[in-house]
């Protein structure tokens, strides 16, 4: 039974990643770093991974239309949810939405159409189903939801309605006054700062851990607290919204953390103020993270850990924690120490989604926070699909490929292949590969064409982007044939993988 025939609301899923960019003081100095306008456009695109959130009757709203081959494919896999959609770049007959405009938070577009989509909703209920050519927020819903569902949504206009944020941002409680009543979040202060590594560093200190992390409030202080770091070895030095790849710097020595002072001395005299916190590169053995869920009334929910395969000090991909390291968690009071966690958390005012990253050194120490992600992680994504391989008794890796896009190639094309290979999973209860999200890979590559056409750029190159995959095989030796498997066919199709 789905939920509106059951009688209860749908709930509406949306958000935008790297929100850590969204709760960063303005006023605070920044780490030197490269800009990427096109890994920039790919993380505006990963909206489309929280499908796995939605039930049948569920909504997830998106910057841009999943494409239709992809949608299709994943309701055929049980993955059956409503989507709505802002943009549509393929769309010629519409101008392509200016930079700034394309890169405002999702709840923001979604409030500022609100009117627009009421307009929609009659439009789909007229026509019964397909992309109608509506303003504001398009919808793309299968055939069997195309009647009822519009009228009860209608109806529960007024009442209070379940939404799950990817994470809470400033244009959230504009969406909530815009579209509301919802089901009660926590107030964006809180958010903000229970979300700072400077919170993470203190709240180990709180429940009785070891410290790691040294803050620093000026050039001047990271030079000094640098040095003693130093004579132990390189460090870290992180911006307190850091986030995979961005924002954190290696510092193995003098010359290079005098070069970074010099750089932050001259913000500060142009009126910015430094907060960083530096940690010794620990020599890390295992890395994972844990996933919870922290109700209004502080209850706390456990869900799952997920195994972390990073490259560096960059997310690589997810996988399910096995019995081994659960049970050296267990031994290790790992558990405990995230009740104690928890319970502050909740006492700080926060509830909702919550991740903690954390690792096990080489020398067997624990290091139970190395931050906190108060919001929906990338762990947290494959825990909701392994709900669905788990019930046929398999796991999967989250994982991702960085690829380069050879002129004239389409989604449908790599859909196309992985069926004629056999790589593509069709049934749950199979093995292969599950492509997450279209607008990731294609992105770039839609901009590129588009501003090649309307004469706003000359060149090509090879457009950027990301293909999310869910892995699922026997185990970890045949999950690793099978992404080999998939780089075949992506070389024969002439796809760069660059990771």
């Amino acid at each position: 039974m789905s939920r509106s025939e059951a009688g209860l609301m749908p709930t509406i899923v949306m958000g935008t990643f790297d929100p850590e960019t969204r709760w960063r003081d303005p006023n605070l100095t920044r780490l030197p770093a490269m800009p990427d306008r096109e890994r920039e456009s790919i993380v505006l695109c990963m909206d489309e991974l929280l499908f796995p959130f939605c039930g049948p009757d569920d909504i997830l709203y998106s910057r841009c239309q999943i494409d239709p081959e992809l949608y299709e494919y994943l309701a055929g896999l049980g993955f059956s949810f409503r989507s709505r959609y802002h943009f549509d770049l393929s769309d010629e007959k519409k101008p392509l939405p200016e930079a700034d405009v394309f890169k405002r938070c999702m709840f923001r577009l979604a409030a500022d159409q609100t009117q627009n989509q009421i307009t929609a909703d009659r439009m789909l209920q007229a026509v019964g189903s397909g992309y109608p050519e509506a303003t504001g927020l398009a919808e793309m819903i299968s055939p069997k939801h195309a009647a009822g569902g519009l009228h009860r949504e209608a109806v529960w206009t007024h009442t209070v309605k379940p939404l799950t944020p990817y994470a809470i941002t400033a244009d959230t409680e504009v969406y909530l006054q815009a579209a509301g009543p919802f089901s009660p979040l926590p107030d964006l202060e809180t958010v903000v700062r229970v979300n700072s590594k400077i919170y993470s560093n203190r709240l180990l200190a709180r429940i009785g851990e070891k410290c790691y992390g040294m803050e620093a409030n000026s050039a001047a202080e990271m030079e000094s607290a640098g040095n003693t770091l130093l004579k132990q070895g390189p460090y870290l030095l992180k911006d307190p919204f850091g986030v995979s790849g961005k924002g954190n710097l290696l510092i193995d020595g003098e010359a290079m953390q005098r070069r970074i002072a010099g750089h932050l001395d001259k913000q500060e005299r142009s009126g910015l103020r430094s907060q960083f916190l530096l940690e010794p590169l620990l020599r890390r053995g295992t890395d994972f993270s844990s996933h919870w869920f922290i109700r209004e009334n502080g209850e706390k929910d456990f869900i799952s850990v997920q195994r972390m395969m990073n490259q560096q000090q960059n997310y690589g991909g997810s996988i399910k924690a096995d019995e081994a390291l659960i049970r050296l968690l267990e031994h290790a009071g790992y558990f405990d120490t995230m009740e104690k966690a928890l319970g502050i958390l909740a006492e700080d005012g926060y509830h909702g989604f919550v991740c903690f990253d954390s690792m096990i050194l080489e020398n067997g120490d624990m290091v139970p926070i190395v931050e906190i992600n108060a919001r929906m992680s990338m762990g947290l994504i494959n825990a909701y699909l392994n709900k669905v391989w788990e019930t046929h008794g398999h796991t999967s890796w989250l994982t991702f490929l960085s690829l380069g896009l050879p002129e004239g190639f389409a989604f449908g094309r790599l859909l196309d292949a992985l069926r004629v290979s056999g790589l593509l999973l069709t049934v749950q209860e199979g093995y292969g590969i599950v492509p997450l999200s279209s607008n990731t890979v294609m992105v770039n590559d839609i901009l590129t064409s588009r501003r090649i056409t309307d004469g706003l750029q000359s060149k090509r190159g090879m457009p950027k982007g990301r293909l999310y995959v869910s892995v699922v095989g026997r185990d970890n030796e045949h999950c690793s044939e099978l992404i080999n498997r998939l780089r075949q066919v992506l070389a024969d199709l002439s796809v760069k993988v660059y990771n």
